[in-house]
């Protein structure tokens, strides 16, 4: 009976220990293993036999799952999945991986998920998964290969694990491998999309894009049994087809139009903070704009809110380049103020005899804005043209370093600040269209990239955004837009900070 107790005592002893090492040292792998056991083990919510009609603006006919764009994405996210996906609020969850974790500082071990089959009846594996980060880290036209410029190479442990090899310690490598959606390796003709999602793809025609319920699905099924996303260009034309019933969904509503939506007792409006900040940038090779007061002056000339009126309310002021809730916002900048009379003094102390010209940049379609950044720095004594460019042109600008001044919306799409600074803000960075260049900033920029340490991480990237936005005032961020949609009354639909919907979350 004795040795029986012992027996039971160290039995307990060792089951109390390894709990404790778990919640001390491995507690993100055991709430990942926990919530990918029981997001597989969930029952499957009530189903219906009725279509989800969900509505955009613009479509497209190239269905590559390498585009990184959100008019593709929309459509694909419904039949691919990555290995890890974002859920509403962004924080990483298990997809067609299991788990993962680093082995050191430039090699992760990835777990896949058992028993998943494709939608032509292949069974998911590791040659899937490095097939589908070849093509997306290969093909001339993946919108992926800057993002995930920091791998090495993938390689195959067994059918159901894989070892990621980075150039360098990156932090953020999960959120770069949330973007790869993951294909049969055998797949050579991408115009008929066969993935693992909840959906899976039926026909497009005319830009409309009709997908099935995926019965063998390996998660919960969706509610609804199939899905139809609609091209519908015309802006008049698409609150019709909502007012009418011919969407339940509708995406990209504009601004003028959200209080008539909000008078319709049949439509629900919802709308959310697209993680989008519009700024201008400064081209620090000006012979104007290299001057610091001129600079200033201009950060002086807005009213910020003047541009949530524009929005009819659904934009909030910025005071830095990316929103509150991204990692690397600074919460101890200031809102900088209006201030006309101290901009005037300032463009007066530059050449009190003239009025200083500069040319901005801008998308054809800003009109509205432009005209209101048109009239502010002109009432401060410059001389303002505006260029309006499709976005091909400006773009080409910005990367050729050729605008004096631009501007541009920038959406956070990891969910961390790295994004932007290494693009726009990085000496080398391919949209540092302003030319700014800073030794200091260069080098921590370098140092966050590789900081494994979030916390240090965390005060790198605040310490960057401090400089650029109160110091060196490389532009002025504007205002943050919202994500607006139309909802019928009766569906149940909660919007997502990366602007996505996904058919499997509406009920």
């Amino acid at each position: 009976m004795k040795i029986f107790l012992k027996i039971l005592f160290y039995i307990a002893l060792i089951a109390f220990l390894g709990y404790l090492l778990v919640q001390l040292f491995f507690i993100d792998e055991y709430k990942q293993f926990k919530e990918s056991i029981f997001h597989s083990a969930a029952p499957s919510e009530e189903m219906s036999d009725k279509e989800l009609v969900i509505a955009y603006s613009s479509g497209t006919e190239l269905l590559e799952p390498t585009y990184f764009d959100s008019i593709t994405r929309n459509r694909l996210l419904n039949v691919y999945e990555p290995l890890v996906q974002t859920d509403r609020n962004l924080r990483i969850k298990p997809a067609l991986a299991l788990s993962w974790g680093r082995v050191s500082d430039t090699k992760w071990e990835i777990k896949l998920r058992p028993n998943v089959l494709f939608h032509d009846g292949t069974v998911f594996d590791a040659d899937d998964v490095i097939a589908s980060f070849d093509r997306a880290m290969t093909n001339t036209k993946s919108g992926l290969i800057d993002v995930l410029s920091t791998i090495a190479s993938i390689k195959k442990i067994d059918d159901l694990t894989i070892n990621i090899i980075t150039k360098r310690p990156d932090p953020l490598l999960v959120n770069r491998i949330s973007t790869v959606l993951i294909f049969p390796s055998g797949k050579k003709d991408f115009s008929t999309p066969v993935g693992t999602g909840p959906y899976k793809f039926v026909s497009l025609d005319d830009l409309d894009v009709r997908f099935l319920r995926y019965e063998n699905y390996w998660g919960p099924n969706p509610y609804y049994a199939s899905l139809l996303i609609k091209t519908i260009p015309n802006r008049f034309d698409r609150i019709d087809a909502l007012k009418i019933g011919d969407v339940q969904i509708l995406a990209n509503v504009p601004p003028s139009f959200a209080q008539e939506l909000k008078d319709n007792p049949a439509i629900e409006t919802v709308s959310l903070p697209s993680l989008e900040v519009n700024f201008l940038i400064f081209n620090m090779d000006s012979n104007l704009l290299q001057d610091s007061r001129i600079r200033k002056a201009i950060s002086f000339a807005f009213d910020k809110y003047a541009f949530v009126e524009f929005s009819n309310g659904f934009a909030r002021p910025s005071n830095q380049f990316v929103s509150n809730g991204i990692f690397g916002f600074n919460p101890d900048i200031e809102s900088d103020k209006q201030d006309v009379t101290l901009a005037k003094t300032l463009v007066r102390q530059y050449n009190p005899f003239k009025r200083p010209s500069i040319e901005i940049d801008m998308i054809a379609g800003t009109e509205v804005v432009a005209e209101y950044i048109r009239e502010q720095l002109t009432e401060i004594g410059f001389s303002i043209k505006i260029n309006l460019l499709k976005w091909e042109d400006l773009r080409d600008k910005i990367i050729n370093r050729e605008s004096e001044m631009y501007y541009l919306g920038w959406r956070s799409e990891l969910g961390d600040a790295s994004s932007f600074f290494e693009n726009v803000v990085y000496s080398k960075g391919r949209f540092n269209g302003g030319n700014y260049l800073s030794k200091k900033v260069d080098q921590l920029i370098e140092l966050s990239s590789e900081n494994l340490e979030q916390k240090k991480r965390s005060t790198q990237l605040r310490e960057i955004m401090k400089i650029i936005t109160e110091e060196d005032i490389i532009g002025i961020p504007l205002f943050e837009s919202d994500a607006i949609y139309g909802v019928r009354i009766g569906v149940q639909f909660k919007p997502r900070m990366d602007g996505y919907i996904l058919a499997s979350e509406v009920y």
